[in-house]
């Protein structure tokens, strides 16, 4: 799939300033050399390292945040702030709600999903405010004020982990301060916990959320408004703690499913109908939404752009291999799984078989990161790390 190298560099144009467009970035730069001048267009000037924010409320962690423009000039990229109005594919041309339109060769379309609340009543984790809320909870549980607290899946949420998170680091924080008499209970429609990732690991999760003393009420039905235990009863619980639904963005001009406007994709994230346009991450119609898997989608996108301007490269389609790091409140736990049946279970426990051992595993954007400082003091990788 190589062709003479272009008089020429091509403009590709990354929409989104999360893990999938910065990785795609990355990736481009480094594949495709100067055959490509990169932009990247973000509404917002900073990455913030989301899967850490799970941890903020209990004062175990923090999200590390990066300046985009940096990042972009770092990569040889231009940066624009705006957001996407509309995407004219016969004419390469993009639309910004405020500002000039941009031409490009090739575009790749990493805009993120949109966070919408299911549950009006509960404490939607990863919406504004959201985090203060949790910190008021545990406050109230560790005085007595409140005596229960249920985390519950909405019926279409594409990542359950940080629920999971939330619910074992709860129990940890009640532990450590010595408060008793609460009970914590996780509601989803699994049938068992954490069954993405394979029944060995299912039953470690299992385990954890037992010695933690949470209940665990698996194969509950229900909607995204409202979520019923096993016996068919409403929910009851003095604090209900949940999950953003995520639907796909709008754009002029870019196809969506009609369930959640979700941007279907092929192997190589071309998008449906639109020629020279790609998509990854959270955006596109693959069923689970997590970050590695996002860079992984978007090395797939990177691959097959440089090809196409003479890289001599043989692109690799999108194969899923997820990977979790899940926060307990003390070790963490590391899993690997194929998804869908792409590749055998595979469960490592409490060390991490993959290098940086942090929350996103992303091939350019997560070593990149590390260097810059997210990694300061731990070193290199030991022998055998992949």
């Amino acid at each position: 799939m190589t062709e003479p190298n272009p008089p020429s560099s091509r403009r590709v144009v990354v929409i989104g300033g999360g893990v999938a467009g910065l990785e795609a970035l990355l990736a481009l730069r480094a594949l495709a050399g100067d055959r490509v001048e990169l932009m990247l267009v973000s509404p917002n000037e900073e990455f913030v390292d989301r899967p850490m924010t799970v941890a903020e409320p209990f004062g175990l962690g923090s999200a590390a945040r990066h300046s985009l423009p940096e990042l972009a000039a770092e990569s040889g990229a231009q940066f624009v702030r705006a957001t996407v109005a509309a995407v004219d594919a016969d004419e390469h041309r993009v639309s910004l709600h405020a500002g000039p339109n941009l031409s490009y060769d090739t575009l790749i379309l990493a805009p993120g999903a949109r966070p919408t609340v299911p549950l009006p009543d509960a404490i939607t984790f990863g919406v504004e405010g959201s985090g203060a809320a949790m910190r008021e909870m545990l406050t109230r549980l560790g005085r007595g004020d409140a005596r229960s607290a249920a985390f519950v899946a909405p019926s279409m949420t594409g990542w359950l982990l940080p629920l999971y998170e939330l619910a074992l680091m709860t129990a940890h924080d009640l532990a450590r301060n010595n408060v008793e008499g609460v009970h914590l209970s996780l509601v989803t429609s699994e049938t068992r916990p954490l069954a993405v990732f394979g029944e060995e690991g299912s039953e470690i999760v299992a385990r954890l959320l037992e010695e933690a003393g949470i209940e665990f009420i698996g194969a509950a039905g229900g909607t995204q408004e409202v979520m019923v235990g096993a016996s068919g009863a409403p929910l009851a619980g003095d604090y209900l703690v949940t999950l953003p639904v995520l639907r796909g963005p709008t754009i002029n001009g870019v196809p969506g499913t009609r369930d959640l406007n979700f941007i279907p994709v092929d192997e190589y994230g071309r998008v449906q109908g639109l020629a020279d346009v790609h998509a990854a991450g959270d955006a596109v119609n693959f069923p689970v939404k997590q970050g590695g898997l996002a860079a992984e989608q978007a090395d797939s996108v990177a691959e097959y752009v440089a090809a196409s301007y003479g890289a001599n490269i043989d692109p690799t389609p999108f194969r899923p291999s997820l990977r979790g790091m899940l926060f307990t409140g003390e070790d963490p736990l590391y899993m690997r799984s194929g998804v869908a049946g792409a590749d055998p279970d595979i469960l490592d426990a409490w060390y991490a078989r993959w290098w940086p051992p942090t929350k996103v595993a992303g091939r350019y954007l997560a070593p990149y990161l590390f260097e810059r400082g997210d990694g300061e003091g731990i070193g290199g990788p030991p022998v055998g790390f992949i």
